[in-house]
């Protein structure tokens, strides 16, 4: 079974529309969401009604200072002991135009243990021209003692994919106390996107890449455009979609 544990904090109308287009196109999944925002009460009755969970240990995060919000639910998800076998990092402009996505992790996850949109290893500061190494690099004498390594690696946030044995030894291998202090001292921007990666490196994960057929509409930037997802919903590969943030692209995408 597939968790998606999705990042949100504002706009409940367009966070109904993406419970509403996950579940249509995994039926077989369930959601956590995580509010990120400062109104506590954020999402709560979207959760109620929509029959999705609600994860109690989110709290208030800046923007692009987002990265506990994944380690929060892996940590939720164990202490309430909630079976999953594949749990995913979503967020608010990830949206699915084709069904397939559990078949496809059955297929292509059988030798694996993660899945991301791109592995990339960081091993000397000066070659890097990666904005989240470049974070993690100046910062590197705060977090070496966590990694205790001479290196990291990093990938996108966004539909990141772990087994569940795998978040399970990631889980066991955090200093939760050191790294509770490093996270209210750090300013790493998009810290998930190095953090898990090399959490599940060091712990031995065998990753792979999403193909490229399937990444066609999955970027950090410009947004997707109208066109883009109107010709992507010809091609049966292209699962899902990001970042799909204007309002007339989530209109079409929720009429298909």
């Amino acid at each position: 079974m597939i968790c998606f544990a999705l990042l949100a904090h504002e706009n409940e109308p367009a966070l109904r529309q993406q419970i509403r287009n996950l579940r249509k196109y995994n039926p077989n999944a369930f959601i956590v969401l995580y509010n990120g925002g400062t109104d506590r009460n954020f999402g709560k009755e979207v959760c109620q009604s929509e029959h999705i969970l609600y994860c109690p240990y989110s709290r208030p995060l800046r923007r692009g200072r987002t990265g506990r919000f994944f380690y929060d639910v892996m940590r939720w998800l164990e202490d309430m002991r909630i079976p999953y076998e594949y749990l995913v990092y979503t967020e608010y402009d990830v949206m699915f135009i084709h069904g397939g996505f559990e078949s496809f992790l059955s297929n292509h996850m059988e030798d694996y243990d993660c899945l991301v949109e791109a592995l990339k290893t960081e091993k000397t500061p000066h070659k890097s021209n990666w904005t989240t190494a470049l974070g993690m690099w100046k910062e590197w004498g705060l977090w070496q003692p966590f990694f205790q390594s001479n290196h990291f690696y990093g990938t996108f946030n966004p539909m990141q994919v772990y087994r569940h044995s795998l978040v399970k030894k990631m889980l066991a291998r955090v200093n939760k106390p050191l790294f509770e202090q490093i996270l209210a001292k750090t300013d790493v921007f998009a810290l998930g996107e190095i953090l898990y990666m090399t959490l599940a490196m060091q712990c031995g994960a065998r990753c792979q890449e999403y193909p490229s057929k399937i990444r066609q509409c999955f970027r950090y930037r410009p947004n997707i455009s109208l066109q883009e997802i109107q010709a992507a919903s010809q091609k049966s590969e292209v699962m899902f979609a990001h970042p799909v943030k204007d309002d007339s692209v989530r209109a079409w995408i929720s009429a298909l």
